[in-house]
């Protein structure tokens, strides 16, 4: 039998790249040993950040000098997908193991999991789907240039993008919601060989995608993240309470911060037991999104 019957809901305000990633992969390891209740997280970022896929090239796809000359901080998720420029959205996270009735398999858990965002979104009359879309092979190095059975469209317009990653029986799934268009910044960070393929694919981004404000322009952070708590708790069936990281969260979010999300490579560095944790270590895992 499951051992917490109220959820968690953090709200862990703004934070570092590094660290809004070393918060996820905290919580799903103190999560997957038992320890904590399944949780939600609403986040923001000190400044634009680039997220990118677990597998993305990063100097193949992104214009890295001008990145840091625009000031656009650089980082890799512990999930699968493109990249996502974070800017002026609502992000969020949830982790939770099939002994709270998250299905196996990542895309029964999306379709799961995308009840509670579904549900979030309808007090603002945005009313949305999980995509029929499979994976598409267009080589495009943005999240949001399309849509998959991971995401959420709405008028067939892609409007909130999610990836996974498994460890075990437990699910982190990260996730953006825009609040406005952002496609213009995000594609002038993007490589490409000439100017005219970066502009049709920035014309085929603004067809595929959407944002909330596009249907109810005065939403705000705050908003969304009371809706988010209460479509969640409405869609689950479990009330999620709002509480804190533990101490033991906070000190392996802030080791991973430090040797691992401070580095866009850090899938080649040696694999290493991570404190408070003995033997265990970062493995490889099923992502999509």
């Amino acid at each position: 039998m499951p051992k917490f019957s109220a959820y968690r809901f953090l709200d862990t305000g703004v934070q570092s790249a590094a660290l809004n990633m070393a918060i996820d992969e905290a919580v799903l390891h103190v999560h997957l040993r038992g320890l904590t209740p399944p949780t939600l997280r609403a986040f923001a970022w000190e400044c634009p950040a680039i997220s990118l896929g677990r597998f993305q090239d990063v100097e193949r796809e992104l214009l890295m000098d001008k990145c840091a000359q625009d000031g656009v901080a650089l980082v890799r998720r512990p999930t699968g997908g493109r990249a996502v420029l974070h800017v002026d959205e609502f992000t969020y996270s949830i982790a939770i193991s099939t002994e709270y009735g998250v299905p196996s398999g990542v895309v029964p858990a999306y379709a799961w999991l995308a009840q509670g965002i579904i549900k979030a979104l309808e007090p603002f009359g945005i009313y949305s789907e999980v995509s029929m879309n499979r994976m598409s092979k267009q080589q495009t190095a943005a999240c949001f240039a399309f849509s998959t059975q991971a995401d959420l469209t709405s008028n067939g317009r892609k409007l909130v993008g999610s990836a996974q990653v498994w460890k075990e029986n437990t699910v982190l799934q990260q996730g953006t919601v825009p609040l406005a268009e952002r496609g213009t910044l995000l594609f002038s960070l993007l490589n490409y060989p000439t100017e005219q393929e970066r502009q049709r694919s920035l014309a085929a981004y603004q067809e595929a995608a959407s944002s909330v404000r596009a249907f109810a322009p005065d939403v705000t952070w705050q908003q969304m993240r009371g809706a988010f708590l209460q479509g969640f708790s409405a869609a689950l069936a479990v009330p999620f309470e709002p509480g804190t990281l533990s101490q033991d969260e906070w000190d392996l979010a802030r080791h991973l911060a430090a040797t691992k999300y401070a580095f866009l490579d850090w899938k080649r560095l040696p694999e290493h037991g991570l404190p408070g944790i003995p033997g265990e270590v970062d493995t490889e895992s099923r992502v999509s999104g």
